[in-house]
């Protein structure tokens, strides 16, 4: 009976082992005679993946091609999957590729890889995704053929990613047992641009639903879509831009639309141009194109509508066609705005009849929103009826900050040469006296002084080193007559003193972060070990902290004290000091 049983489980065991073999990786070395797929040498070991393995298309300069002849398979292919020093490929003109896993392109952060498809069929079974710029930078660039993938399409995943999605022709399918979302910049920076073909998506398209950015263009083709994600689900930075392409959502998403295009998100040729929105019961779908305005309009107008803009602008547009003169309304109270007309008196907000493209609206409001309509006017005889023509209403917000200092003023250039503006010279730091003051602005070594890669906004942020180790502080001192902000920060009831920084985790965190005004010291009131977090963080400190005559601020340091015997290093990237006029979380 014994002997009956072990035999049975032997035989159990030999099934279980049989139904289980295990994957292999196969890498492309490309030492086959051509780059075909299906050439055995192509691939370490020798041979071609099947349905259970991954393919790995890691060669730098490489190019892996499928065509007519290749019926590919895999369980999972990477393009550019990491350690490549240049830029991975692979090429489809025909044929079969079926993974029943995901289709990878660019994951690693320090991949590049690019996958062009003008013909062909790609599938990804029941499961898989097709990742463009997981962690690194990928480009997926179709012209014909058909991919069909199974749950997911996510363009520029995670943070420092990049991915960039390229529509031409033929058919991208969203379909199958997963979440069937096409997902673009979640936290990384996703751009897909469509000029033609035709892109069916089962759920939801995702616009930078986290920290990310999104830009969509559709120049051409169709987008056929379940529906838009909320927009109070877009935490990152959205942008969609239509001009001859379409956008068809299933039922009633008029709501959501209108959503986006209040937010700025929507806009039609480049901004210039108007977003159309029509619902139709049947079928039940919600279509969304753009379109240039009516000759007669003014259009194109400075700044852009929604845009967030710095106080200090002049008002422009470009004229409709028939155009002599303009009628002008601006002012903060939209209806009013859309409904002045031009008699004399009667409505503030119309500013009067003039030739100039162009307004001075004087010293706009921080913080506040302004809406400025253009009516284009021409009484002569061979120009068409129903002069004055109504413009549509442009709105813009102005930021509710002023700069104290961005950083983005200084240059390299010798101080002996004209137009220099070196940061040292303006921020004074302990590099000519170490032994009292332990701070460093700015590179020492290197080409550049500022910090070009890695800033909040803008081009450049301030790299400050400390070290305490011999000293008991490190700071960096400037004088207000030296910045562009002036001494009297009354004007516009500031409130709020504002910088961000960005920490190492290598810094030593025992060191008290602070800044002072007039002499008088403000503590970091955040942890201590946000010296050591590698992403930017905002710090607000409120002024009436600070004790002083706001009317006449003459100095601003920034330092780190001493709070151990050792005293500690390390290294902080600043950008964007700044006035609030309330309290600000970015």
């Amino acid at each position: 009976m014994c002997g009956k049983v072990s035999y049975l489980i032997s035989f159990i065991l030999v099934l279980v082992l049989a139904g289980s073999a295990s994957a292999d990786t196969f890498q492309w070395d490309n030492g086959g005679n051509g780059p075909l797929w299906s050439m055995p040498e192509n691939w370490n070991p020798d041979g071609l993946p099947g349905p259970d393995d991954e393919a790995q298309i890691i060669l730098a300069d490489a190019n892996c091609v499928i065509d007519s002849s290749v019926d590919a398979e895999c369980a999972t292919v990477y393009v550019g999957m990491g350690g490549s020093e240049g830029t991975c490929y692979m090429d489809m003109t025909g044929g079969t590729l079926t993974s029943d896993g995901h289709i990878r392109i660019g994951e690693p952060g320090d991949s590049n890889a690019i996958f062009v498809m003008s013909g062909g069929t790609v599938s990804t079974g029941n499961t898989g995704r097709l990742w463009v710029g997981y962690n690194g930078t990928g480009t997926f660039i179709m012209t014909g053929g058909v991919m069909t993938v199974s749950d997911k399409i996510e363009c520029g995943k995670n943070d420092g990613a990049t991915g960039y999605i390229y529509v031409h022709g033929g058919t991208l399918n969203l379909e199958g047992q997963g979440s069937d979302d096409f997902e673009i910049g979640k936290y990384g920076t996703g751009i897909v641009t469509i000029t033609g073909g035709e892109i069916n998506i089962t759920d939801q398209i995702k616009l930078a639903q986290t920290s990310g950015t999104a830009r969509l263009y559709l120049y051409g083709g169709i987008i056929n879509a379940g529906n838009l994600r909320s927009s109070d689900q877009i935490s990152g930075e959205a942008f969609m831009d239509f001009t001859k392409g379409t956008l068809v959502l299933d039922g009633n998403d008029v709501p959501t639309v209108n959503g986006y295009i209040e937010n700025g998100w929507f806009v039609a040729y480049d901004g210039v141009g108007i977003v159309d929105v029509n619902y139709t019961v049947d079928p039940n779908q919600t279509t969304v194109t753009g379109r240039m305005p009516n000759p007669e309009l003014a259009w194109d107008p400075s700044p852009r509508t929604k845009a967030t803009v710095e106080r200090d602008l002049a008002l422009g547009w470009k004229p409709g066609v028939y155009t002599v003169s303009h009628d002008v309304y601006f002012g903060t109270d939209v209806n009013n705005v859309n409904d002045a007309n031009n008699a004399l008196g009667a409505w503030p907000e119309f500013k009067g009849n003039q030739d100039p493209c162009s307004f001075d609206p004087g010293l706009l409001e921080l913080g506040q929103t302004y809406y400025l309509r253009i009516d284009e006017v021409n009484d002569n005889n061979w120009a068409p009826p129903g002069s004055p023509w109504k413009g549509p209403v442009w709105e813009f917000t102005v930021v509710d900050y002023i700069v104290v200092d961005d950083f983005e003023s200084y240059n390299d250039i010798p101080d002996d040469q004209e137009a220099s503006n070196l940061v040292f010279y303006t921020w004074i730091d302990g590099y000519d006296n170490p032994s009292v003051n332990g701070a460093v602005i700015g590179y020492v070594l290197g080409d550049s002084s500022l910090e070009t890669d890695n800033v909040h906004s803008g081009e450049q942020s301030v790299p400050l080193a400390y070290d305490n180790s011999t000293t008991t502080y490190s700071e960096v001192t400037v004088s207000i007559d030296d910045l562009a902000i002036g001494r009297d920060w009354t004007t516009d009831d500031f409130k709020v003193l504002s910088l961000w920084f960005y920490g190492s985790l290598f810094n030593a965190f025992t060191e008290q972060m602070y800044v002072k005004l007039n002499g008088v010291k403000v503590a970091y009131n955040g942890q201590m070990t946000d010296l050591q977090q590698t992403t930017w963080q905002q710090w607000n400190i409120d002024l009436t902290d600070f004790g002083i005559d706001l009317s006449n601020v003459t100095e601003l340091c920034i330092g780190f004290e001493k709070t151990q015997t050792l005293g500690g290093r390390g290294s902080i990237l600043f950008d964007d000091i700044r006035l609030y006029v309330s309290q600000n979380e970015e």
